[in-house]
């Protein structure tokens, strides 16, 4: 869904997309639709890394899967072959030598070992650091600390080339986490009473119910207040949380159970929950698709402040030029704004996949172009392969 690139545009940085890469046809209608690029790479491991277009920045999630603690955690190993796209994007490293990377996997990578008992994040940085032209700094980063209420651990990896490099970046600090109340549609007290899961989701609808039940033992009105439920999980693992989403996975992408709307979240929500504006957005793809990556996307204000910080350490922008909008509360109510409108638009034909919570479309104009900046324009390149 190119985060990379709403978290540049909201920084009104002027920049070229030089090229994009995605394995799924789905994310890549979606990227066609939303962010005019370069070239369109369908598959990194077939990608000519020595031919790719020159870029200053280059972000990539290379697949979660092995390291995940929801998967087999086979590492490089992977069964699938996902564990070795490591590699790929260490190519485009080496033969590109773009001035900044970011990397991005889920917080699991940290502690997962091989057989040997070695940890594959060490393996990792070794490589990294064999490439001798980069200073290297990583840390676990969760959405929730940067101010939008969402529980999203995440391993973000930063280099920047050690010619380039003044020294002062350093990772954000967390911030204060908004209510989630700023980030959900109207609610509809009739139905934050009577909604419940359909009675063909049964572990859905167990899960709700014993929730509910439980919450209301203890004194609490779960009706007016929002705890968000894991209704996806077993009963023995699921989970709910009071004014923050848990996780929005692939396999959560219909939407967790929030208790004082007595629906699913929408998927308007969904994307304020990731840092992103839907009113700017074109659904190009099924409700269903969109639910999918939404849960695969990296969040956009936990780039967006990694950038305010990266940029002027790598002289890609002047730091006084930059504001992080998160810290100071703006971009919350830029995003509170949003609520209870639709999507710009949408392309996607209708599907039978069908959710709780249909997205709405309005018919919203498209916002006025970004107007000129004096910063000057790091070559922007998103890679995120299945």
């Amino acid at each position: 869904m190119e985060a990379p690139i709403q978290a540049i545009k909201n920084l009104k940085v002027k920049y070229e997309h030089k090229f994009s890469c995605d394995f799924n046809p789905h994310v890549r209608a979606t990227i066609e639709a939303n962010f005019p690029h370069g070239t369109m790479y369908n598959d990194l491991t077939e990608r000519d890394n020595s031919k790719t277009p020159k870029v200053d920045l280059y972000v990539a999630g290379f697949p979660c899967q092995p390291f995940s603690s929801a998967g087999l955690q086979q590492g490089f190993k992977d069964v699938r072959g996902r564990g070795e796209i490591f590699f790929k994007v260490l190519d485009f490293l080496h033969k590109n030598k773009p001035r900044v990377f970011i990397l991005e996997n889920v917080s699991g990578l940290v502690h997962l070992k091989n057989a040997e008992g070695e940890k594959y994040l060490d393996s990792i940085l070794e490589e990294l650091k064999k490439l001798k032209i980069y200073n290297v700094q990583w840390k676990i980063l969760d959405t929730k600390q940067h101010g939008v209420p969402h529980s999203r651990r995440r391993w973000y990896c930063v280099g920047i080339q050690k010619e380039f490099d003044d020294g002062t970046f350093t990772f954000p600090e967390p911030i204060a986490c908004p209510s989630i109340e700023l980030f959900l549609q109207e609610r509809d007290s009739k139905l934050a009473v009577t909604g419940l899961p359909s009675k063909t989701s049964t572990t859905s609808r167990k899960n709700v119910r014993t929730a509910l039940n439980t919450l209301r033992r203890k004194g609490t009105n779960p009706f007016k207040e929002a705890w968000i439920v894991d209704d996806g999980s077993s009963a023995g693992r699921c989970k709910w949380v009071k004014g923050v989403s848990p996780c929005i996975t692939v396999s959560r992408g219909a939407g967790h159970w929030v208790t004082s709307r007595g629906r699913r979240l929408s998927k308007e929500e969904m994307m304020r929950l990731q840092g992103m504006d839907p009113t700017t957005f074109t659904v190009a793809v099924s409700e269903t698709q969109l639910g999918k990556q939404l849960g695969n996307t990296m969040s956009v204000n936990v780039l967006e402040r990694l950038f305010v910080r990266l940029l002027p350490a790598a002289k890609l922008a002047s730091r006084g030029e930059l504001t992080d909008r998160w810290e100071k509360g703006q971009a919350v109510k830029e995003l509170s704004r949003t609520r209870g409108k639709g999507f710009m638009a949408t392309r996607a034909k209708p599907a039978r996949e069908t959710s709780p919570s249909p997205s709405r479309v309005s018919k919203r104009r498209a916002p006025p172009p970004m107007s000129p900046q004096k910063t000057k324009a790091p070559r922007s390149q998103r890679s995120r392969s299945k």
